[in-house]
């Protein structure tokens, strides 16, 4: 659910006693500006409807790093297991962010989805789509700032 302007980026507040001076071209703004963030959203929900572990009841939170401000869950259902990783840091951890958890275990882990790719206005901080191995609990991943990014189990 979007709420006055956020699928697009709008940038003007949304007051309701001077709307009309603020507002702003909502659809316009779609093909232009916004568009990468449109898009981002689009292939987000795609995502969720796509993969029922994704939308699983089965949730588990592995990390939470307050001081970092890196969130991880792990989705699973049915074989299929997903590691979503969220970061609200105002930089990268271009040259990696260890992540320990026993959920995790050995295995390659690949990155699947990243709000933070070139398409969708981001500065492409990520794993670009590689496999990456856990071992005994621990995977280091690159996480972009403000960025969200999505793992399968392989």
């Amino acid at each position: 659910m979007f709420f006055m302007g956020e699928e697009i980026g709008a940038q003007k507040p949304y007051r309701y006693n001077d709307f009309l001076e603020n507002r702003e071209n909502i659809l316009g703004e779609a093909d232009g500006n916004g568009a990468g963030m449109i898009s981002c959203y689009r292939d987000l929900i795609a995502l969720s409807v796509g993969e029922a572990a994704i939308r699983s009841r089965n949730i588990a939170v592995p990390l939470v790093h307050d001081e970092n401000r890196i969130i991880a869950f792990h989705r699973w259902n049915d074989g299929e297991d997903f590691l979503v990783v969220g970061s609200l840091n105002d930089a990268p951890f271009d040259h990696g962010y260890w992540l320990h958890s026993e959920r995790l275990g050995n295995g390659l882990w690949q990155e699947i989805f990243n709000t933070d790719v070139r398409k969708y206005g981001g500065w492409n901080i990520g794993n670009r789509g590689e496999k990456i191995k856990a071992t005994a609990g621990a995977l280091n991943v690159v996480l972009p700032a403000s960025g969200v990014l999505v793992f399968r189990r392989q």
